[in-house]
């Protein structure tokens, strides 16, 4: 969307914010978008807008109680209606993105699901059994989805230790969860960087491309979340 047509009360650059219209709504970035971009019933905001996503997203311009009661529980993260304060406007987009910082209980990539409360993950739906070594693994590999982890980064995160010890430890229990996940159809999703350390595949890019697509049809809006470059 062009800066012309940003509605003052709306255009959180006027606070500090930044704006960048190729960021995807995330931890980093949060979007905004108008209500009246949006299609009339849940069902019909999933192919454009994934439950992944939503959460990051402030929706503008609901203008009735019902309406917002509804966007709030398809997932968005915050929705106000067309007449509202620059002011207020500001401080709901900074607490939307104060909350995308705290430690999300599920996280997601395709068929990959893995959540922090049970320490569990799960290929197609079904669980792996994880141990909670394994899982510290696989959590950590998922802060940064297609970008290699290094051996002293996972022995500093996951086993807490300063330094790399001379055994195999990363090894065995890299290949333990490798089996377990070749058990749920989900082999080849962890590989072995050409420099040293593992890489969790990222989500497919016909998916991301898909998103970003929508995001741009709609006109959707980037905010720096908490003033910070996206």
């Amino acid at each position: 969307m062009s800066q012309g047509r940003i509605p003052s009360t709306f255009d959180l650059r006027l606070s500090g914010w930044s704006l960048d219209d190729r960021c995807e709504p995330s931890s980093d970035c949060i979007g905004i978008i108008h209500a009246g971009h949006l299609a009339g019933n849940d069902d019909d905001l999933v192919p454009n807008f994934p439950g992944e996503v939503r959460r990051f997203i402030v929706v503008i311009g609901a203008a009735s109680a019902q309406e917002r009661a509804r966007l709030l529980q398809a997932g968005f993260g915050e929705v106000v209606p067309g007449t509202i304060e620059a002011g207020e406007f500001e401080a709901r987009a900074s607490r939307l993105a104060e909350l995308t910082r705290w430690l999300p209980r599920h996280r997601r990539l395709g068929e990959l699901e893995l959540d922090l409360l049970s320490r569990e993950a799960f290929g197609h739906g079904k669980s792996l059994n994880l141990n909670p070594r394994e899982f510290a693994l696989i959590w950590r590999l998922a802060d940064n989805p297609g970008e290699p982890v290094s051996k002293q980064d996972l022995i500093q995160d996951v086993w807490r230790m300063g330094f790399v010890p001379e055994t195999n430890s990363i090894a065995v229990h890299m290949s333990r969860l490798r089996r377990k996940l070749g058990f749920v159809g989900m082999s080849g999703i962890i590989a072995t960087a050409s420099a040293g350390g593992y890489c969790l595949a990222a989500v497919p890019e016909h998916r991301i491309a898909g998103s970003e697509r929508a995001f741009a049809a709609h006109g959707l809006v980037h905010g720096g979340a908490a003033r910070a470059a996206c």
